[in-house]
């Protein structure tokens, strides 16, 4: 296939679709990008970009604008429930990364995506929800539930953890399975947050209990960002999550992190939303292509939040793709996404692997447990520091 007048296909709308047809618009290529929801939908809650992921947005002309508008979190702060302080070390510098780490809404990326992609006059269309795939001769169709369709020289799924691309492409494919863990978040003015200080901001403070988790920092443009992670056996229905009230997440919050060091309880008692999800995870998918369709990011490779690195790698994934159909050359699409997912398999499996372990920490342990946890990070963040994100920060997509 050349290159040459190639049009792509993209399923979802999120982080990964946008920002490969913002780089395949500079490899030369066209792109037009379908989102099942409407563009006023709600986007959850609060997100961090690392480095990796900040550099990939760079090559796209849009950190300054993500960084005006979230907190750079250059410092990450460990305690347990009683407030015992495990480590505090460095996240993220930029001398070290050429980017720093940023926390912000989720919404405000993809916001952020969608109006470069108005201003570079690359299509997104809303309210298309992906029904089937089919071939007429080299071109791919996709088939939206409204019974529209689209067509394209390849399809690209990049419809994040729950993809139907994914399940069209394989059928007998590894299914969603719940990970043990619901995950609730918010934001607060800091003006509302007791105590709170400018240079809290820039910390990701994480406290770890007996059961589950909380964490916050800045979330940019005045508002503290706040998460926790609740050990639960069985996953809630979609129904379930979406009828439990406000009032009654924030009484469950309240007890399980009874006691715990302020400004948790002050998070919990002024968020006047609290997000709440499921958390999932996938199985290794035994392949991320075949014949003229590929995905990437969750779609391929979902991981939980724990690493924070599910946007930063959606990116990378993005950019790399875009690199290996650069140029005016014929390419056969099956070497090209065989590279990719050869490429790039390796290093996020061992990411899925990582936030699997991570989240085993967050669930219910006995005090021997979270005494021989505490001992543990405590020696090994010491010992370590920022060095053991190295490999996740360090990483970059070639272009040139």
């Amino acid at each position: 296939m050349s290159t040459r007048n190639t049009h792509a296909v993209i399923i979802g709308g999120g982080i990964a679709g946008p920002a490969l047809a913002l780089f395949l618009k500079k490899a030369g290529l066209t792109a037009t990008v379908y989102e099942a929801y409407s563009r006023s939908d709600s986007i959850g809650g609060g997100l961090q970009l690392a480095p990796n992921g900040m550099n990939i947005l760079e090559a796209l002309g849009l950190s300054e604008r993500i960084r005006t508008k979230g907190t750079l979190a250059t410092e990450m702060g460990f305690q347990n429930h009683r407030g015992t302080k495990l480590a505090r070390f460095p996240n993220g510098r930029v001398e070290k990364y050429g980017q720093s780490a940023v926390t912000l809404p989720r919404a405000v990326v993809h916001e952020t995506l969608r109006d470069e992609l108005e201003r570079q006059g690359v299509r997104m269309e809303y309210q298309k929800r992906l029904t089937a795939l089919s071939y007429e001769g080299q071109e791919v169709v996709a088939h939206f539930e409204d019974g529209t369709s689209a067509r394209g020289d390849f399809l690209v799924g990049a419809d994040g953890i729950r993809s139907r691309t994914r399940e069209l492409l394989l059928p007998e494919g590894p299914k969603l399975f719940y990970s043990g863990l619901i995950g609730l978040g918010g934001f607060v003015p800091e003006s509302q947050v007791p105590g709170w200080r400018a240079e809290d901001r820039s910390c990701l403070q994480m406290t770890l209990g007996r059961g589950g988790f909380f964490g916050y920092c800045g979330g940019g443009e005045g508002r503290v960002m706040w998460w926790s992670n609740l050990p639960r056996a069985e996953e809630l229905t979609r129904e379930e999550l979406a009828t439990l009230s406000t009032e009654e997440l924030r009484k469950t919050l309240l007890t399980v992190h009874a006691g715990w060091p302020a400004p948790i309880e002050a998070l919990l008692t002024q968020s006047q939303d609290i997000v709440r999800t499921n958390i999932h995870d996938v199985g290794l998918l035994p392949k991320w292509h075949r014949g003229r369709v590929v995905l990437i990011g969750d779609a391929a490779h979902a991981m939980s939040p724990n690493t924070g690195q599910g946007a930063s790698v959606a990116l990378e994934d993005s950019m790399y793709l875009a690199s290996l159909l650069r140029g005016e050359a014929a390419v056969d699409l099956e070497q090209v996404f065989a590279r990719f997912e050869r490429d790039r398999r390796p290093r996020v499996e061992r990411l899925i692997l990582e936030g699997r372990r991570m989240g085993d920490q967050k669930k219910m342990l006995s005090p021997f447990a979270c005494w021989l946890r505490d001992r543990f990070l405590s020696v090994m963040f010491s010992l370590m520091g920022e060095r053991m994100n190295d490999w996740q920060f360090k990483y970059r997509v070639a272009w040139d």
